[in-house]
């Protein structure tokens, strides 16, 4: 079991449940530009319905209540509460308030991510994160939200996947805003992006008394197949190893080195020497804000062993090995010990596990129910992991993603992670046998 005060939770992100993607003065946002173009996106479907969630909300939130969470992460629509012209949309802002309200109603916290990756348009048309004034638009942002939220809100995340954002968006160009930069250009949006980070945390800390504040990277840990000691340092070592290749936005240590330990790790300078952005000791002081937690979002992980010569081999995993319905998600429950272990190894701060879940080929049964055994399964076998790990070192929390099915970036909506199956005919919510399996575990306080 977890330790009493351990903070059960479910995760959403504004994009992909709200809907209403032009109501109340809300702009465009990257997604919803990125969306147009129907190719972009697996089953050629957009944001502007989804969930309904911006309509919805107060049913969404006495699914909450009935779940039994005493936690909801969601993210704000920085294009749905300012405007074009840098000024509070105060409708905007009202939706957001109005929603914390009916949360507190039901004695549930909110945890508030400013950055779920939906850049307003009209941001990334002037530069995006290659514009070094990007910083001072989040810094803005940060405090109007603050403010607005003064007396509702407490824990704030201030950028969600920093990894997904270069990666996906700017290197593989199959999310928003689809926009491919060369190496130089990514350090430097890395950098900027890092930079958003450190004056959005100053403003948190700033405007909201008892304030709680990390960020949330990602993450597949290397899984050591044996528990033979020097297999386990070769894999932390591989966990936050920096190479100069088509990989390293996707890296670990390039953006929570700069945040927990203050610098960049030594091959960023040695690797990138030729290309590195400006970076200035008062820019490391910024980014080194001290923060409460390591957030992070695990779903997998992949294993590894020593061959002869005590070298480390990548093994595959065997045919049939479960996995679910999404191509890098293969199921490894020891991703929540091996993760936590390794970062707090390295960062020595507390731990929330900000995000995991299961992506599965659910439908409505012949009884009108939805059974998804597997993700049930997924559940157990990975918070029987994190208990074991807790016993070692300090867990606080843990966020299934998602509570809903919802629009799942360039998969679209046909890849389901919620515990909430919606019906995107009609908009009706049905609660998964895995929502009633995860309220038993919330109230037993864990497996």
């Amino acid at each position: 079991m977890f330790n009493i005060d351990f903070i059960f939770g479910a995760s959403t992100a504004s994009y992909q449940i709200e809907g209403s993607i032009d109501k109340d003065g809300k702009t465009s946002s990257i997604w919803d530009t990125f969306t147009k173009t129907k190719e972009n996106i697996l089953d050629g479907s957009d944001g502007s319905i989804v969930c309904d969630s911006y309509i919805k909300y107060k049913d969404d939130v006495k699914l909450l209540h009935e779940l039994g969470v005493k936690a909801y992460r969601f993210s704000i629509a920085w294009s749905r509460v300012i405007d074009k012209n840098n000024n509070p949309n105060q409708k905007g802002l009202d939706y957001y308030i109005n929603l914390c309200k009916e949360l507190r109603k039901y004695n549930i916290k909110p945890y508030v991510t400013l950055y779920h990756w939906d850049m307003p348009q009209w941001l990334e048309d002037i530069g995006g994160f290659l514009n070094d004034e990007i910083s001072n638009y989040f810094m803005h942002y940060t405090d109007v939200v603050t403010k607005a939220f003064d007396g509702y809100v407490s824990d704030y995340i201030t950028i969600n996947e920093p990894q997904c954002i270069m990666f996906l968006g700017h290197r593989l160009c199959v999310h928003a805003p689809g926009v491919k930069y060369n190496d130089k250009e990514m350090l430097k949006a890395i950098h900027n992006l890092l930079l958003c980070h450190g004056k959005s945390v100053k403003i948190i800390r700033k405007n909201v008394k008892n304030s709680t504040v990390g960020f949330a990277p990602c993450s597949r840990p290397m899984i050591p197949t044996t528990n033979d000691q020097l297999l386990y340092k070769k894999c932390y070592e591989e966990y936050y190893k920096l190479d100069r290749d088509n990989e390293y936005p996707n890296n670990v240590s390039i953006y929570s080195d700069p945040v927990f330990l203050g610098d960049y790790p030594k091959e960023y300078y040695e690797k990138f020497k030729d290309i590195l952005p400006k970076i200035t000791k008062e820019d490391l002081e910024l980014i080194n804000q001290p923060v409460d937690y390591i957030y992070q979002n695990f779903y997998s992980g992949t294993f590894y062993s020593l061959d002869k010569d005590n070298n480390l081999v990548k093994e595959p995993f065997p045919f049939g090995y479960p996995e679910g319905n999404i191509d890098w998600l293969q199921v490894v429950p020891q991703t929540l010990y091996y993760g936590p272990k390794y970062l707090y190894e390295r960062y020595k701060k507390p731990i929330i596990i900000s995000e995991n879940g299961f992506c599965n080929n659910d439908v409505i049964s012949l009884d009108g129910k939805i059974h998804d055994p597997e993700r049930i399964d997924y559940i157990n076998r990975y918070l029987i992991e994190l208990e074991k790990i807790s016993k070692e070192i300090p867990i606080k929390g843990y966020f299934y993603w998602s509570l809903f099915d919802n629009f799942e970036w360039n998969s679209g909506l046909k890849k389901r992670f919620g515990l909430v199956y919606i019906d995107y005919k009609n908009g009706n919510r049905i609660k998964k046998d895995s929502y009633f399996e995860y309220k038993k575990i919330i109230e037993k306080g864990g497996i």
